[in-house]
């Protein structure tokens, strides 16, 4: 009983501290951009990794080159696709002098973007992936931050837009989460673990030092961490609206998690030298340390509390009760708070069961099962998922990116 109380109090307090913190975020966000405004806007590269993605390359295109900024450079590296990819970005470049093609054998993402970045012109680079679209004002959102000489990266706020199923509603609702609950709250104590490659903006001449890493399968957290180890800010921008193709069967949104998945446990043991380290800083006593024990034990055990709950509550109800309620409504007060945040419909907390009785679940047998792979040294593929491209509300591609 008394590991129970433990291990619940400590998913109370983490909603509870993550609440009063993405609260706060808007005035810090706000006083950031104070300091550095008005100054000219800062040229921006965008980079797209493209792998046969007929399906949606000609959308995420547009969705760049309608930005408003003086100056944009576009680099789509055709990874070696086998479909009519190179042709649909080769007719933007024909009509663009912005677009620049580069075709390559296929050897991965991190070595597509890798190419990119030795020919990026601007003092920003901007990763978007090849199934995603920008929403107006993206691109100068994500790049007013680099004003601060401090900043060598910033997240945008990913958002799902496929077909309308129980499955990506739920999907939805946890990117809704996991941007304007957990992101927010991550920056405001400067520990945000990663950039997503959907919408991410790094520095340039950081990026060049860097570069992405082949020998993790998540790219975008491998840079994110990499970068705050060389002592750079790592922010979040929730005006930078990118909306991406989720996956729409179980299948392949079992394919999608074990990837993530296995790449966070690659790049927890990459990095495990800094834990609780001195020279670790804030990334080995924070950031670190938040992805084993929430990411990772609690997010992973979460579900198997609630069964023992239940199996409990059978011969200590009375003891149970408050515990249960309390995590309850700090379930609907963090998934409430974080739809008023991202300015979206109220309706969505209905789906706060789904979340709880069947992604908890399905997330701690990805857990699971990652770690038996990854302690057996088992390979997990990049599994490339099956594209029918973004199917948006008439709203939401004229959406304009706006700010706390």
């Amino acid at each position: 009983m008394i590991l129970f109380y433990i291990l619940f109090s400590l998913l109370i307090i983490k909603a509870v501290l993550t609440l009063v913190l993405a609260f706060a975020h808007p005035r810090q966000h706000r006083q950031r951009l104070q300091q550095h405004d008005p100054q000219p806007p800062l040229g921006v590269t965008v980079m797209i990794a493209a792998y046969n993605e007929e399906v949606g390359i000609a959308d995420t295109l547009r969705s760049i080159l309608t930005q408003d900024l003086p100056q944009i450079q576009v680099i789509v590296v055709d990874d070696g696709s086998k479909d009519r990819t190179a042709e649909i970005a080769w007719s933007f470049a024909h009509q663009d002098e912005r677009v620049m093609v580069l075709q390559q054998p296929n050897g991965g993402k991190a070595r597509a973007l890798n190419t990119a970045i030795d020919h990026v012109r601007y003092p920003v680079a901007v990763s978007v992936d090849a199934d995603s679209a920008l929403a107006p004002g993206t691109l100068a959102a994500l790049a007013r931050h680099f004003h601060d000489p401090r900043v060598g990266a910033v997240a945008g706020d990913v958002r799902v837009a496929g077909p309308d199923t129980l499955l990506t509603r739920i999907q939805h609702l946890e990117y809704t989460v996991g941007q304007h609950m957990e992101k927010r709250a991550q920056d405001m104590l400067g520990a945000i673990s990663v950039v997503p490659g959907a919408a991410g903006a790094f520095r340039s001449d950081a990026l060049r030092l860097l570069r992405y890493s082949h020998d993790t399968l998540t790219e975008d957290m491998d840079l994110t961490i990499g970068l705050a180890a060389a002592g750079y800010e790592v922010r979040f921008e929730p005006a930078a609206i990118s909306y991406t193709e989720p996956p729409i069967t179980l299948r392949d949104l079992w394919r999608q998690r074990m990837r993530w998945m296995y790449g966070v446990f690659q790049v927890v043991s990459k990095y495990r030298h800094l834990l609780f380290r001195r020279q670790g800083g804030r990334l080995g006593w924070l950031t670190l340390p938040y992805i084993l024990l929430y990411g990772l034990v609690l997010g992973g055990i979460g579900p198997l509390l609630d069964l023992l709950s239940i199996v409990m509550m059978f011969h200590h109800a009375s003891e149970l009760v408050i515990p249960l309620l309390l995590n309850l409504g700090a379930d609907l007060m963090v998934v409430g708070a974080a739809l008023r945040l991202g300015g979206q419909g109220a309706r969505a907390i209905l789906l706060t069961p789904s979340q709880r009785l069947f992604l908890r679940p399905f997330v701690t047998l990805v857990v699971v099962m990652t770690c038996i792979s990854f302690l057996r040294r088992r390979d997990v593929s990049w599994n490339k998922l099956p594209r029918v491209g973004l199917q948006m509300s008439p709203s939401q591609p004229a959406h304009k990116a706006g700010g706390d």
